[in-house]
């Protein structure tokens, strides 16, 4: 599959987070890779910029977008957890 958008890349990343524990984001990027079936040439796709991955970068949009939501919550830098509001959407 290719590199969905950061939208579609929302469920999954919460899905992800359900265990209960604080994931980083390379341990959330793999999940949702593997939920999504995203392939390793995929998610090594470049921005047009050629800095970040696109892949990498939808994921971190979905999670900042999350977080100012309320459904995600960051205790340390560069990890995550669900808060009760994640769990109810």
């Amino acid at each position: 599959m290719a590199v969905p958008d950061f939208q579609t890349i929302m469920r999954p990343v919460l899905v992800s987070l359900t265990t209960g524990k604080g994931l980083s984001v390379p341990q959330i990027r793999a999940l949702v890779a593997e939920d999504l079936a995203v392939s390793d040439d995929d998610q090594q796709i470049l921005l047009p910029s050629g800095k970040q991955t696109t892949f990498s970068n939808r994921v971190a949009w979905a999670l900042t977008h999350m977080g100012k939501a309320g459904l995600v919550e960051r205790p340390t830098r560069g990890h995550y957890t669900i808060t009760a509001r994640g769990r109810q959407v």
